[in-house]
C-alpha cells in the first residue's frame, strides 16, 4: 500500500493548477497518492480511473486521458510508455516529499537523453522508454495563437455572404478558447459554410439582420447552425 503524501497547501493559489479543470485537479493529487517512493507510477487511463475513482460508474477512461493530457500541458508532470505501458514521473516529488527509507522503484525511468518527444498514449514503441513533456508556457500560448488564427481565416474564407473578421479581440480570443474546448476546426467549417448558404443568417430576413463571427463563437448558438435550427425551411419561430 501507498504510503502518506504530502500536498503543499500553496498548490490552491497556483496559477497553473488553476488553469485545470476540477476533474484534471483531482487526478492531479490522485498521482501524488499512487505514486511510489520515487515519484513514478502508472500513467494508464483505466488503472488510474479503477484506483481514483472505484465507485464512480459514470466515469470514463477517456475522462481520464483527458485529463491527463490537461496534466501534460500545464503542470510538472513527464508521462512516457515503456515496453507498450505508460508511466509518469512527478518532477516536483522530492521538493515536498520527505520519505524516511525509502523503497526502491520497479518501474522503468524516464530516459532523460531520449530524443524521441511524443504525446501520451501514442502508439507505444517496443523498445525503450518514449516520454512525454509538459509543454512550456511559450509553446502552449503559440500553440492558442494559431489556433485563434486558422479559426478566424476558416470563418472569412467560408462566409463570404457575412462580415468578415478584421481583428482579434481579447474577448474574441477568449471566444474562441471555450468554443475549441466542446467543438473542432472542422465541425467550425462546416458550421461557416452551412450559415454562408442560410437565409435567415445571411439577411434574408424581415429586418435584415446578419449573422457574423461573435454570433457562430457561441457555442449553443454554432450548435443550431450544425443541427439545422436556421435552415430555409424552419419557420421563425423554430430558429430561436
Amino acid at each position: 500500500m501507498a504510503r502518506k503524501r504530502m500536498i503543499d497547501p500553496s498548490i490552491w493559489q497556483s496559477e497553473d493548477f488553476g488553469k485545470l479543470s476540477n476533474l484534471a485537479k483531482i487526478v492531479f493529487i490522485g498521482l501524488f497518492s499512487l505514486a511510489d517512493d520515487e515519484g513514478r507510477g502508472r500513467a494508464n487511463p483505466m488503472y488510474l480511473k479503477s484506483n481514483l475513482f472505484p465507485y464512480n460508474e459514470d466515469m470514463r477512461s477517456a475522462d481520464i486521458e483527458k485529463a491527463l493530457l490537461e496534466i501534460s500541458s500545464n503542470m510538472s508532470v513527464i508521462f512516457y510508455s515503456c515496453d507498450g505501458s505508460s508511466y509518469y514521473s512527478l518532477l516536483s516529488w522530492y521538493t515536498f516529499q520527505k520519505i524516511e527509507k525509502p523503497t526502491n522503484s520497479k518501474l522503468p525511468a524516464f530516459d532523460e537523453n531520449s530524443k524521441e518527444i511524443h504525446r501520451l498514449f501514442a502508439e507505444a514503441s517496443p523498445k525503450g522508454s518514449r516520454p512525454v513533456v509538459p509543454k512550456r508556457k511559450e509553446d502552449n500560448r503559440k500553440e492558442k495563437e494559431e489556433k485563434r488564427i486558422r479559426i478566424k481565416d476558416i470563418y472569412n474564407e467560408n462566409c463570404s455572404n457575412l462580415p468578415q473578421v478584421q481583428k482579434l479581440t481579447e474577448k474574441r480570443n477568449k471566444a474562441i478558447d471555450k468554443f475549441l474546448e466542446e467543438l473542432t476546426e472542422e465541425q467550425f467549417k462546416k458550421i461557416c459554410k452551412i450559415a454562408n448558404t442560410t437565409d435567415f443568417l445571411t439577411g434574408k430576413n424581415d429586418n435584415g439582420w446578419k449573422a457574423d463571427f461573435d454570433f457562430l463563437m457561441r457555442t449553443d448558438k454554432a450548435i443550431n447552425v450544425l443541427e439545422g435550427r436556421y435552415s430555409n425551411s424552419k419557420s421563425r419561430n423554430e430558429r430561436f
